[in-house]
């Protein structure tokens, strides 16, 4: 259990710490660093159990016990190192985070915040500490599906940290982010193709697979693509711009992200999937050549850089790329070279990082242009920033000097000793290391001894700058000075580098289990772990080896050129490059999104007929295709089924005739959502003659407040259809026949001719007594395919928000009109001055009628929407219906007011939609207790037969009638654009004493409620 504790300290710290900032402020690194260390604590046995040849240990969660697929964590010795990188420096980054923010929430840029605000680093502690759990979840996991989720969850915190920062870090997160998302897709795909040829969602198992030795173009193919993904992560050439673009992030995110985490999360999927790929030409190819060309390459931006930060993030993809050319070596050797100066990396670059920060911080500049000699002035950073840039630059004895050795030994076996690829490696790894050294002195020279200072520039003065506090500068000091003493004990990591090593090679014990082993919440032994068959033998001195003379050449011709440097700077000091990889990216992304456009350009309208359009189009096409593959083949149609017809579907064939014919012809828009109407009912009629009433009664409802809502918009709207050019309406015709043909064959083809299916026989066989429910359909909605209803209903609720969201941002305004803008509007006699006219002028006499009828009808309806609540398991109704009922009482009482009123309170269909969500998933929570999400429990009460089903149709029930009580509040109410109401010469809202009679917003509104386009004085209101 393990691994589950570590990632369970990390998600108490996310979960504290919001409380702990607020009580705190930044002090809350302190805390949040202490679980980190608890996390770290309990990584301790099982890496104990590693490194002694014993048993580890796997958390096997069932994820879907039919296809024997888990959600695993194993704690191997690869996981182990990762994870506890992840925990150690976050700590250190915690506590230095807790001085280095400043005090009015800027997260942290120098002294050069706003004042007298009260600190806030709520985002910043919560997206490091849900960073952390994304990493720890992808180096502990042995599971495709929590590995990819992990990908995903850490590139979208390191997104949200950079833009965190602030809105200049905008662009450059989100370029971070676009990169970083492409290699996660890459990743994806590999992982589906991995799934689908071993059969097993396990890492282990896949990579044990025997696949990877028969098929070599398969082999070969998915190495490629981890590689490239990794290469995403790792900043590795040509996806490396995104980590110099995100040092807009503040300093603690930079030394946690971008030194032993985000970046690390590349290098671990190296590791990874080593077992595998080690001894496979193309991986070893593709990561020796991209790793060490990006290498050199970073080296020589980052001695352009006069920025501290961007230096440190060029020579991060340097040191990156030295780690990936190793892995791609493939020997054990190689592998645990690379994992140690995966630690000694983690560590000095991660100091370096928070020392650039301290300098900002106290001198307020971090350009090596704007900094003197302020090594006198800061004697312990300056210290540590030696000792840093010492094990950058593998300058014995520090840690990174025992790595980087390892690392040119290692390089003797690419190839398997090939000489002219092992001449061709050592040359660019000595041409890079004198390079490392060459921006590590600038780091020491620019940084401190002020070399590089231009006096005309506005700099910092020395004189004023001191050493920072030691709660400041002492936690970034730590992982940057630590390597001289870990160098002097460099034995200590024989063994742990051994472990990681072998697990690199796969010849660690993998699988962690038999294949096939069950597992159910809970711990399992991984299986008896090998001996090692490699020791790692790290030391300070080889004796006189061809490594041993390299370096000593690197250290001298790096020492002359440092101090011979002014016609290198000068040299360098240009544009290498007509452009940049910001650049390339914006310009890739401009062509995708101009082809996107263009590929949109035939939809691209707000008209639903152009959609309409082109998908019905799409159809007639695909149904001519078939019907002439089918008549072509000579395929048969099966006889129908007898007894479907009825006589009243003749006329009701007539009546739906007729009004889609009327549809076609008519030019006014209410007389086609009338004759709309009289379709759905026609076809409403037809689905109750074929004997489902459930189905029947929802249509019939729907229909009832459709038409309502038709009228509301239409108001909106001009009275008639604009007319339509001669061309456009002769493709609607062609493209209505053949739609119309379209559809009659597929009705006469597949309708009717086939048997009830097995699922549908087993339904009406076996629901009663599973549900204790005779409704079939209600039971299939709450019960069965409780999921669907499920989905479904929180569609609803998010597009009630989405109405909500968007007509709430006009403002309501009410439907006042004088009797002759009335008047116009009339057809026919109805414009005379008789009572009839009078009447729709009239909103008071207009609504009596409905009056009337609301008062006696609605509390009917209220009474039968809780008996179609309660009776829906059993007869027809259920949540679904009883709502509309609901929905139509509602309906009543706004059609019986004398003006555009809201139903209800603009906050209760929100919490109607909410609530209705939350008791629906609650109830699917507490199907766990039984065995599943949503799964209902039956009993008896008072010897009547109730199902938790009816607590989920509740949820169902509030979730439709506050969809519907949305629609009547938004689109019911009289609204207008802000602009248009606000100021002295916004209408009057209230209820008139005197003055023109107002006409109706409820009943009154048919035609004459509100068309915009026959009120006097609202033209502007119209056009905006």
């Amino acid at each position: 259990m393990s691994p589950v504790l570590a990632i369970a300290a990390a998600g108490l710290a996310t979960l504290l710490a919001w409380p702990l900032t607020r009580w705190l402020g930044r002090g809350a690194g302190w805390p949040l660093a202490a679980l980190y260390l608890l996390g770290a604590s309990a990584l301790l046995w099982p890496l104990s159990l590693a490194l002694s040849g014993r048993p580890t240990e796997v958390v096997r969660i069932p994820w879907v016990p039919a296809r024997d697929w888990t959600l695993d964590l194993f704690a191997d010795p690869t996981g182990l190192l990762f994870a506890m990188l992840a925990l150690v420096i976050g700590a250190i980054v915690l506590i230095y985070s807790s001085s280095y923010l400043s005090g009015g929430g800027d997260h942290g840029h120098g002294r050069r915040h706003a004042r007298g605000r009260r600190p806030q680093h709520y985002g910043f502690y919560q997206l490091m500490t849900l960073f952390t759990v994304s990493m720890l979840g992808l180096v502990l996991t042995d599971s495709m599906v929590l590995l990819y989720v992990c990908w995903e969850l850490t590139s979208l915190a390191s997104f949200a940290l950079i833009a965190n920062s602030g809105r200049p870090a905008y662009a450059a997160a989100l370029r971070t982010l676009t990169v970083t998302v492409v290699g996660g897709l890459v990743l994806l795909g590999a992982l589906v193709a991995m799934w689908l040829r071993t059969d097993t969602t396990s890492i282990s198992e896949a990579l044990a697979h025997d696949v990877w030795s028969t098929d070599p173009g398969f082999t070969a193919a998915i190495a490629v693509a981890v590689a490239v993904a990794a290469f995403t992560k790792s900043a590795q050439f040509p996806f490396h711009f995104w980590l110099p673009d995100a040092m807009a992030a503040a300093t603690p995110v930079s030394a946690y992200l971008h030194a032993a985490a985000v970046v690390k999360a590349g290098i671990f999927l190296f590791m990874r999937f080593s077992p595998a790929f080690h001894d496979v030409p193309v991986w070893n190819a593709l990561l020796v050549s991209v790793g060490m060309g990006t290498a050199v390459m970073a080296a020589v931006f980052a001695l352009q850089k006069t920025d501290l930060k961007q230096l440190m993030a060029y020579s991060t993809v340097s040191q990156l790329g030295w780690i990936t050319a190793a892995i791609g070596v493939g020997t054990q050797e190689a592998l645990a070279a690379a994992a140690l100066h995966t630690v000694a990396h983690a560590l000095f670059k991660s100091g370096l990082f928070m020392l650039v920060g301290v300098v900002d911080h106290e001198a307020g500049a971090r350009d090596i242009r704007d900094l003197g000699p302020l090594w006198r002035r800061m004697p312990w950073t300056f210290g540590a920033t030696v000792l840093g840039a010492g094990a950058m630059a593998a300058v014995p004895p520090t840690l990174g000097f025992v790595s980087k050795e390892s690392m040119l030994i290692a390089f003797g076996d690419v190839a398997g000793g090939n000489t002219v690829a092992v001449t061709a490696l050592l040359t660019a790894a000595v041409i890079g290391a004198i390079l490392t050294f060459l921006y590590c002195a600038r780091i020491v020279l620019g940084g401190f001894l002020g070399v590089y200072r231009d006096p005309a520039r506005t700099a910092a003065d020395p004189d004023e700058v001191h050493e920072a506090p030691v709660r400041l500068w002492l936690p970034a000091a730590l992982p940057a000075a630590i390597g001289l003493p870990l160098a002097l004990v460099v034995w200590v990591f024989d063994v742990p580098m051994s472990a990681v090593a072998e697990a690199a090679a796969g010849s660690f014990g993998w699988p962690p289990n038999e294949p096939g082993t069950a597992v159910v919440y809970g711990t399992a032994p991984a299986g008896t772990i090998d001996d090692l068959t490699y020791e790692a033998h790290f030391v300070l001195w080889h004796g006189l080896t061809l490594e041993v003379g390299l370096t000593a050449l690197i250290l001298v011709v790096g020492a002359l050129l440092a101090w011979k440097r002014t016609p290198i700077d000068r040299a360098l000091d240009r544009a290498l490059l007509p452009f940049t990889g910001a650049s390339v990216l914006e310009g890739l992304t401009s062509a995708a999104t101009r082809a996107g456009r263009a590929l949109v350009r035939p939809t691209a309208s707000d008209s639903p007929a152009r959609h309409a359009g082109a998908l019905l189009a799409v159809l007639s096409v695909y149904a001519v295709g078939i019907g002439g593959w089918a008549l072509a083949t000579g395929s048969e149609i099966p006889p129908r089924v007898g007894g479907l017809e009825n006589a009243i579907d003749v006329v009701l064939l007539l009546v739906v005739a007729v009004g889609v014919l009327g549809l076609c012809v008519t030019r006014s828009r209410l007389s086609a959502a009338v004759l709309l109407s009289a379709v759905g009912i026609a076809v409403t009629i037809q689905i109750f003659g074929l004997g489902a009433p459930d189905v029947g009664l929802t249509q019939l409802l729907v229909e009832a407040l459709t038409i309502i809502m038709f009228v509301l918009v239409l108001r909106r709207l001009p009275r008639d259809f604009i007319t339509a050019s001669r061309p456009r309406n002769t493709a609607a015709i062609v493209l209505a026949v053949l739609t119309g043909i379209t559809t009659t064959i597929g009705v006469l083809v597949f309708t009717g001719r086939r048997e009830r299916s097995p699922i549908g026989v087993y339904l009406l066989e076996n629901s009663p007594e599973i549900t204790g429910g005779s409704n079939i359909v209600n039971t299939i909605l709450v019960e069965f395919r409780a999921l669907d209803t499920f989905g479904e209903v929180a569609v609803l609720g998010v597009a009630g928000i989405a109405i909500l969201g968007v007509l709430g941002s006009v403002r309501a305004t009410a439907q006042t009109m004088d009797p002759e803008s009335v008047r116009e509007t009339l057809p026919g006699s109805a414009k005379s001055t008789g009572t009839a006219a009078e009447a729709l002028e009239d909103a008071a006499r207009n609504t009596v009628p409905l009056k009337l009828l609301a008062r006696g009808v609605t509390p009917v309806l209220a009474v039968v929407s809780v008996m179609l609540l309660w009776r829906g398991h059993n007869e027809p109704g259920g949540g679904f219906i009883a709502a509309l009922v609901a929905a139509c009482a509602f309906a009543l009482v706004y059609l019986a007011r004398e003006s555009d009123r809201p139903v209800s309170r603009r906050s209760t269909p929100v919490a109607l939609i909410g609530g209705g969500l939350v008791v629906a998933g609650l109830t699917g929570i507490g199907g766990y207790a039984l065995g599943q999400f949503l799964q209902p429990a039956n009993g008896y009460f008072l010897g009547q037969r109730l199902s938790s089903a009816l607590i989920f149709d509740l949820g169902v029930y509030a979730g439709v009638l506050g969809l519907v009580m949305t629609a009547f509040n938004t689109l019911g109410a009289g609204r207008a654009p802000a602009e248009v109401v606000s100021g002295p010469d916004a209408p009057d809202t209230g209820r008139r004493k005197s003055g023109p009679r107002k006409t109706s917003g409820g009943a009154g509104t048919g035609v004459t409620g509100g068309t915009p386009g026959t009120r006097r004085g609202t033209d502007e209101e119209v056009a905006r």
